[in-house]
């Protein structure tokens, strides 16, 4: 996972839905200073928080991590 990429796309979905990252951090239910723990002391997430932040802003884990999905791979619409 990359930190920095994840930490992005949590902002930009934030700006999108009009609420501060920290919030929605804190209404996912993931903690306040989830995003500067990972960005700031290295911390890696658990599988469980980023799933907890990724429905509460209405994505994919995939998306929120930023990851690749391959052309042809039965992972996504044709």
């Amino acid at each position: 996972m990359d930190a920095s990429t994840f930490v992005q796309n949590v902002k930009y979905l934030c700006l999108k839905k009009g609420i501060k990252p920290t919030n929605a951090c804190k209404d996912a239910g993931v903690g306040g200073s989830f995003l500067s723990d990972i960005l700031n002391r290295g911390s890696t997430p658990s599988v469980a928080k980023v799933q907890m932040l990724a429905n509460y802003l209405g994505v994919t884990t995939s998306e929120l991590l930023g990851e690749k999905i391959e052309a042809g791979s039965d992972a996504g619409p044709p």
